[in-house]
């Protein structure tokens, strides 16, 4: 019966198209209710999608996909989504953002151009960047998950092959979990920023709370790097800071001209319950939620109010003392509450540009809502399903081969020569891998041991090592990092893994593969239920797709 669907979607619409008087601009394709689809804006659909050129035929499924957006928007509408908190909250931080963008843009803030040097490596001192950790991350969908890889952990099992295996972040996953080198600057949250620059190498971190699950983080290396190989990424900092602390004079402005007033014991509590959590998100006792935090004329502040704005911003401040939360407090005051205000007093608020970005992020923030409800949120497969997929699958859940290496890296090739001869004359390679490697600490301690959890990503390294003999000297191999020599200490074949080991993985891809799926009967769903409103002019769209055909 799904087969039948997209027939019927494609003859429902053809069938729209001959009912109405055929309208007079050819430039118009087709309409979905009053909105309309035309020429140009299916040039730019086209363009967006296929920037190289689009195929042949690409111009009626294009428009099927333009369509197919508006019934998703109108779906979400019919199901009140427009409502939903969720919405409402992307809507509001995208009018925060455009509403600043426009004070900007009119001149009414202003920041001074231009980043000396002299600033830049203040602020890179400073904030210390000349310290980068190698991270790596485990993402996965519980709690009781997160518990289970600690144990798993704690009885020596490899972060990186546990990674491999049960991440539910597939591009981190495929690398063993390493996100790459970071520096403070990679981290906007301060306490995550404050957790994985004070751990310890070698250190897991975890659980922590992200909006898609839950994370395990290793700090597998640190190193140092100079200013001038990160200036750029500096002088952009800095660039931003300038409009931060312009931005936050503004709104600073508006509450003292609000004459906004703190509850002096109340901000106090808050104080307290922010110390208390120390790097997690604070938790208010029962009736504190509802204490007044803030007053403005009419307008009062509770201290759950001031929680849900601040969790809604993706920067968090960092606060140690009263008056850091006073001003934090009266800033997002302004932000959430004051600016829109000002914004309409100043006439830009119902701007085309203003309303224009909002209107764009409204519609994909209903989409986005309503794949969730009428998709995702409906995903669970039953055991027998999982079982059935893995069966199936087979294939893919293997655990991948393994190779235990004993290495020295040096940054030149003469180095790395004399490291081989020594270690032929019969020199300890671990001893000699502790006194020369520029590999991390953490690495040297362990006398150069590396567990190769997936060799083809290690490059030249990997390649040499999957060919060479169990106890072979090999070297030196040029490596991104320098020049590799190194001695192969076992070796474990890739072997299946059963159905228990893979189980979280099995899960995240069916869900993906039904996700899918039940996202196409959807919109197969949504074009029968609104193909009264849907009309396609086919002469029109034959006629521009001659015409794009002729070049």
């Amino acid at each position: 019966m799904a087969a039948f669907y997209p027939l019927l979607s494609l003859l429902l619409l053809a069938g729209c198209a001959a009912g109405p008087e055929k309208p007079a601009d050819p430039q118009l394709l087709a309409r979905v209710g009053d909105k309309e689809f035309t020429a140009p804006k299916l040039d730019k659909a086209l363009k967006a999608l296929y920037p190289e050129g689009a195929p042949a035929g690409a111009e009626r499924q294009v428009l099927q996909r333009l369509i197919d957006t508006e019934l998703m928007v109108l779906a979400a509408m019919d199901q009140n989504l427009d409502r939903d908190p969720r919405v409402d909250g992307i809507v509001r931080q995208k009018e925060q953002e455009l509403l600043l963008a426009e004070l900007y843009r009119r001149g009414i803030l202003k920041v001074s151009s231009g980043v000396s040097q002299e600033e830049a490596r203040d602020y890179f001192a400073q904030h210390h960047l000349d310290e980068e950790r190698r991270i790596s991350r485990i993402l996965v969908n519980s709690g009781a998950t997160v518990e289970q890889i600690m144990t798993r952990l704690r009885a020596g099992e490899s972060f990186a092959a546990l990674a491999g295996e049960l991440s539910d972040d597939p591009k981190s996953a495929a690398q063993g979990g390493d996100l790459g080198w970071m520096s403070r600057l990679s981290f906007k949250n301060h306490l995550l920023r404050r957790r994985i620059f004070g751990a310890r190498i070698g250190q897991v971190l975890g659980p922590i709370k992200e909006p898609d699950g839950y994370s395990l983080m290793l700090v597998a290396e640190t190193r140092q790097v100079s200013f001038e190989q990160v200036a750029s990424t500096v002088e952009r900092a800095v660039a931003e800071e300038k409009q931060s602390l312009t931005t936050f004079k503004y709104l600073e402005g508006l509450a003292a001209d609000a004459q906004v007033h703190e509850d002096p014991e109340a901000l106090q509590l808050l104080l307290t319950r922010l110390s208390e959590a120390g790097t997690e998100l604070p938790e208010l006792h029962k009736g504190e939620r509802s204490r007044v935090l803030l007053t403005a004329g009419q307008t009062q502040w509770t201290l759950e109010q001031f929680m849900n704005a601040m969790l809604s911003e993706r920067d968090q401040a960092e606060i140690s003392t009263p008056e850091d939360l006073r001003r934090y407090l009266r800033r997002l005051f302004a932000l959430k509450e004051l600016l829109p205000k000002r914004a309409e007093e100043l006439g830009f608020r119902q701007t085309e540009e203003v309303q224009k970005g909002l209107e764009q992020t409204r519609r994909e923030a209903l989409m986005d809502r309503l794949r969730q409800v009428e998709v995702e949120e409906r995903l669970n497969p039953a055991d027998e399903e999982l079982r059935r997929y893995y069966q199936q699958h087979r294939d893919i859940y293997v655990r991948p081969e393994r190779i235990n290496i004993l290495e020295i890296l040096t940054e030149t090739r003469e180095e790395a020569e004399a490291a081989l001869q020594e270690a032929r004359q019969g020199k300890d390679l671990a001893e000699l891998a502790r006194r020369y490697s520029v590999r991390s600490p953490r690495i040297r301690r362990a006398g150069g041991r590396i567990l190769l959890t997936r060799p083809e990503k290690y490059g030249e390294v990997g390649i040499e090592a999957q060919h060479a003999q169990v106890g072979q000297l090999v070297g030196p191999v040029k490596s991104t990092q320098g020049y590799s020599v190194f001695k192969v200490l076992a070796k474990s074949p890739s072997q299946p893994q059963s159905f228990e080991e893979c189980r979280i993985r099995v899960s995240f891809h069916l869900k993906q593969d039904l996700a899918e799926q039940k996202f196409e009967e959807l919109i197969q769903r949504l074009n029968k239920k609104y193909a009264g409103l849907v009309q396609l002019y086919e002469d029109h769209l034959q006629a521009y797709a001659a015409a794009r055909k002729k070049g």
